[in-house]
């Protein structure tokens, strides 16, 4: 089962990792959230960094038989 958390943009989580991110369309994606100089936070595609909207959800990610971060 794959535990989702709701995104709160004014409590993201950590920069730079990747999670399972849902959209508002139901679009599933592995991204991470990245910092722009001018101090905004995006989620990035993890394949080829394009930008991805209107996030729903995270989760992270974990392999079977690993812990999964609280």
């Amino acid at each position: 089962m794959i535990n989702w958390i709701k995104y709160d943009p004014e409590n993201p989580p950590e920069l730079k990792t990747e999670y399972l991110i849902c959209t508002e369309n139901n679009g599933i994606f592995a991204a991470a959230l990245y910092e722009y100089e001018s101090g905004q936070i995006v989620w990035a595609e993890a394949k080829d960094y394009e930008v991805i909207l209107l996030v729903t959800h995270y989760a992270h990610i974990n392999l079977p038989g690993e812990d999964t971060p609280e």
